[in-house]
């Protein structure tokens, strides 16, 4: 069960950051102004769709490897 939290923990810390830099990706790719650098990491957006999801990843990550 502790190796399962951590993998799983490690998964969806590095999904959310993977999709996070594909919807920046998407969003660039329709920016042809480059009126402003896409990947911003301190808005209201990036807390939802990756701050919050990556903490949540290692919360679960560290509460598996501290479990015994």
């Amino acid at each position: 069960m502790r190796i399962l939290m951590m993998l799983a923990g490690a998964a969806l810390s590095a999904g959310a950051l993977l999709f996070w830099i594909w919807l920046n990706g998407m969003a660039a790719a329709h920016n042809l102004s480059q009126s402003y650098p896409p990947m911003t990491w301190l808005t209201e957006e990036a807390l939802y769709f990756f701050w919050l999801p990556f903490a949540a990843g290692v919360a679960i990550a560290v509460i598996g490897w501290r479990r015994r």
